[in-house]
């Protein structure tokens, strides 16, 4: 029982706050309150007329006050200490338990702030901010896990039909089954290849992982641009270029990487005759690289969503055109990494998306 009663004195902040403050308390009433009896007697003493007799009294006397005085100044001091730092150590308590259920898996629910503005009440606001981006974390990361584990499986189970279907004999090979084997097994190497991507551009890796280098945009656009000049002219899609010089700090293999999903989204989801175009215009301290292109229309509520990770609009015309889904998350997490923007408008068919990047070189 001794041994309990120790361990819940250590451990309780509470408790050892208010025997802290009783002791003080205690300490100042009994020199102050000592100090005060040693002068009135001393003073009694010295006055004419006053007899042995009512000194010892008045001694008594006094000295009862004093303790009566004492106690009871300080039970109503530690009862006072104890209801304001129970109001004070309760966030803290609180805190701690929610630290516990975070430790141990578990989310709690957010804790009430009724003090907003003092250190505590800023504290408990950041543990529920950090509660909440958790449980976001996990969100993602299962759901995250749960497309990829489909992406993959889909091109693995067409493969695994094709190779029973050889093996009992229901086919024959020929180059167009050779194709679509291959075909599939570069879908999961594609796929696999951007899942690498998000992974070195994920957001909550340092800044230091960007490596800028002083790029010429027009040759950055031009040479990821020629990459895709034969596709576009053998599906007969035009394509216009305008681009303006200007010197940019970037990740010259990052801003490729973004350039050619944005021309890669233009070429597969091509839909109607006008041209896809490209531009490259800078304003002041920006840069800013335009692609815009026809396309299949795109409800407004899905606009921001084309950003997340594993989202497309139409599940089927995606995979039909190999989509993962990864393509524009992995340009916004590149872009977002410059402190640039990437964004998307949409008019009926007619889709633009914007980057914009910043640190221009003057030029004089």
């Amino acid at each position: 029982m001794g041994n309990k009663f120790k361990q819940y004195i250590s451990s309780d902040l509470r408790v050892r706050l208010t025997m802290i403050q009783i002791f003080i308390l205690a300490s100042f009433l009994l020199f102050s309150g000592l100090t005060i009896y040693q002068t009135a007697c001393s003073l009694v003493g010295e006055m004419n007329g006053v007899t042995r007799s009512v000194q010892n009294g008045f001694h008594v006397d006094l000295l009862g006050y004093f303790w009566l005085i004492s106690a009871g100044a300080i039970i109503i001091g530690g009862f006072v200490y104890v209801k304001v730092t129970r109001s004070m150590l309760k966030p803290i308590q609180q805190m701690k338990g929610s630290v516990r259920e975070i430790r141990n898996g578990r989310y709690p629910e957010p804790i009430s702030v009724d003090r907003e503005t003092d250190d505590i009440g800023q504290l408990v606001q950041h543990v529920n901010d950090l509660n909440q981006k958790l449980q976001l974390n996990e969100k993602l990361r299962n759901r995250m896990l749960s497309d990829m584990s489909h992406e993959i499986r889909t091109p693995l189970s067409n493969l695994r039909g094709y190779l029973e279907a050889l093996q009992k004999g229901i086919i024959k090979g020929d180059p167009a089954i050779y194709q679509s084997l291959y075909e599939e097994t570069q879908r999961i190497t594609d796929l696999l290849s951007q899942i690498d991507w998000i992974r070195e551009w994920d957001g909550s890796a340092l800044d230091t992982m960007i490596s800028p280098d002083l790029i010429e945009a027009r040759e950055l656009i031009d040479h990821v641009v020629k990459l895709y000049a034969l596709e576009f002219q053998q599906k007969g899609i035009p394509l216009h270029v305008d681009v303006d010089t200007a010197e940019i700090y970037v990740d010259n293999r990052g801003m490729q990487q973004v350039l050619t999903n944005l021309l890669s989204n233009a070429l597969s989801y091509y839909s109607g005759d006008e041209a896809v175009e490209i531009k490259g215009e800078k304003s002041g301290s920006d840069y800013t690289i335009f692609v815009k292109g026809p396309g299949l229309s795109i409800p407004n509520e899905q606009l921001e969503k084309i950003f997340e990770r594993f989202y497309r609009v139409d599940t089927s015309r995606s995979r039909d055109t190999g989509g993962s889904g990864l393509g524009l998350a992995i340009s916004k997490e590149i872009v977002d990494r410059h402190k640039g923007s990437i964004e998307v408008e949409s008019d009926e068919h007619i889709h633009k998306f914007i980057v914009c990047l910043p640190n221009v070189v003057s030029q004089s």
